[in-house]
């Protein structure tokens, strides 16, 4: 939630309008029985009134005995002491131009702790005037890198976080996921200082929008059984006669919003549920209180989780391009600054336990990079600052590409789209092949484990670059083409150029170069291919010619083919 949102919200007089995009963020959680790698998988958008919202891709070393240091929301004044030692963390701040603080969005640490942080949320008004909000108090500004600078475990985390909610109060109303390698916990902060942390378990799935989700809970429950709540939460739900109950137990997120759903929200939830359990899902019910968690009708890909970050509701009665639909809140939207998918791993080195999906823009256009969590450093396009458009910095070539693909769909949309997609299935499997060599590192000593996962961050993260701006010069003269086309001509539908040698390689065929012509040969078996630069033409080892949709071409030392060819190997 940004400032802007509490000023605004001073106007709405605490009514539950959630349609403001800036209280617009959509959570994920996978457990790890129930993920076809057996992690944790937490995520969230981070989504803004805009899309000219430059996000940062950093990480904060280490600090030993250095005391008196103080984290700070820039934008209030607001300050929490720090212990003179903490942690290295990564973190997605917000340009500094933004003026509304830090916003780090997630954060994994050397110990493996991972923490989402958050989908902001709201009550009923009664709540609200009841445990009003504290200003200035914890924030969304800060509330990620403060507790991951300090916790080793997710269960510390948790204490941590609403050690400082009993402290300090919040200024605001949030949902936090946080995990290590042995559980993943969710803290709903409902107020200035109320709240409930619980335990998720390990066999479920959520899916879920800028609501309160947490359902039955037992008022005599204990740490030990998954529950950490605030003194007198069930004594004020009582004293307002909001409890919502089954038997003894009460039903939390009934309680604190007066048994009310937005669509707004909703719709996400009902989405989530389509994609991970559609046998459960029937159609849309706006009265519906979808629950939290849900067993899944198959094991979860953190593939699948990029994909509901790309929902847009097609393919239902809700879907955003049938007449009337126009404005539903779907969770892929063009607003998105940055999404992640963080993703532990039980049996990794503690330092290096997690993989970081990041996708900066939107994701319905842009690609998820991983980076292992023992990172010390990104690469300077991550760390570029401002809020106009510099091709140099990470954002703006991926939001670049969202921006045009987004101006007319049925011509730009589906050749970006299928050329992320392929890149993401090729870096899912890339990290999988370079889990044994950082595991090798690793065993050596902390600081060559360390190296090799930064370099490979940054080597990974720099071809993804340039292959985005070649796809951005590709999209863009498409563009052109087709502006001021006359009318007895048809609009050109973009097909993406894709790399050589990554794809091909990726279907198991040799890749040899021959430097006399600058050809390329790709061979498996008694198949070959042999295409040459400005050449429409790939010949085949049988010395049959294969006329291509558009010419082999060499950029940035990467040999590109047509897409479509590509898709036939």
């Amino acid at each position: 939630m940004k400032k802007s949102l509490r000023v605004l919200s001073v106007t709405l007089a605490g009514a539950m309008l959630l349609s403001t995009s800036a209280l617009a963020c959509t959570g994920v959680y996978v457990g790890k029985d129930v993920s076809d790698q057996g992690t944790y998988l937490i995520a969230r958008s981070e989504d803004q009134g805009q899309g000219d919202y430059n996000k940062m891709f950093q990480v904060q070393p280490r600090v030993e005995n250095v005391p008196g240091r103080f984290i700070t929301d820039t934008a209030t004044g607001f300050q929490i002491p720090l212990p003179a030692t903490t942690y290295k963390y990564t973190y997605v701040p917000d340009y500094t131009r933004g003026d509304d603080g830090m916003y780090p969005g997630s954060c994994t640490n050397e110990y493996g702790v991972s923490i989402t942080a958050t989908v902001s949320t709201s009550t009923c008004e009664a709540w609200e005037a009841e445990d009003p909000f504290v200003e200035p108090g914890l924030r969304e500004a800060i509330l990620a890198a403060s507790v991951a600078a300090v916790s080793t475990t997710a269960r510390e985390a948790v204490d941590v976080l609403l050690g400082y909610v009993d402290e300090y109060g919040s200024e605001e109303g949030n949902t936090v996921m946080i995990t290590d390698q042995d559980e993943a916990w969710i803290v709903e902060i409902y107020g200035g200082h109320q709240y409930c942390a619980m335990k998720m378990p390990d066999d479920k799935v959520a899916v879920f929008g800028n609501h309160n989700m947490i359902g039955l809970v037992d008022p005599k429950a204990t740490p030990e059984d998954g529950y950490i709540y605030s003194d007198g939460l069930f004594d004020t739900i009582d004293k307002l006669g909001l409890a919502v109950k089954e038997g003894e137990l009460y039903h939390l997120a009934k309680s604190v919003t007066n048994n009310t759903r937005e669509d707004y929200n909703n719709m996400r939830n009902w989405a989530g549920m389509t994609i991970l359990a559609p046998s459960l899902a029937g159609e849309y019910d706006s009265d519906e209180f979808y629950p939290l968690f849900y067993s899944p009708d198959e094991k979860v890909s953190v593939l699948t989780v990029m994909d509901i970050y790309r929902n847009r509701y097609e393919g239902t009665p809700l879907d955003v391009t049938l007449p009337g639909n126009e404005e539903n809140r779907v969770i892929g939207t063009e607003r998105s600054s940055q999404i992640h998918i963080l993703q532990t791993f039980p049996d990794w080195p503690a330092e290096c336990s997690s993989i970081d999906w990041l996708a900066l823009g939107n994701t319905e256009h842009s690609v998820f990079i991983p980076f292992f969590s023992g990172i010390t450093d990104t690469a300077p396009a991550y760390h570029l600052d401002g809020d106009t458009y510099n091709p140099d910095g990470a954002f703006w070539k991926f939001k670049s590409i969202c921006t045009i693909a987004e101006q007319n769909r049925s011509l730009y949309s589906q050749g970006v789209k299928d050329f992320w997609k392929l890149q993401e299935e090729l870096m899912y499997q890339e990290m999988l092949d370079a889990a044994p060599a950082m595991l090798a590192k690793y065993s050596e000593s902390r600081a060559a484990g360390d190296a090799y996962v930064t370099q490979l961050g940054i080597d990974m993260a720099e071809r993804e670059m340039l292959l985005a701006d070649n796809l951005y010069a590709k999209l863009l003269t498409t563009m052109m083409h087709n502006t001021g086309l006359s009318s007895s001509k048809t609009p050109t539908t973009f097909l993406s150029d894709v790399p050589l040698r990554q794809v091909a390689e990726s279907r198991g065929y040799t890749v040899t170069w021959n430097k006399a012509d600058g050809s390329t040969t790709i061979a498996k078996g008694d198949v070959t291919y042999t295409f040459t630069p400005e050449s429409y033409e790939c010949v085949t080892g049988t010395g049959e010619t294969i006329e291509l949709t558009h010419y082999c071409y060499v950029r940035d030392g990467f040999t590109y083919i047509p897409m479509d060819f590509a898709k036939t190997l």
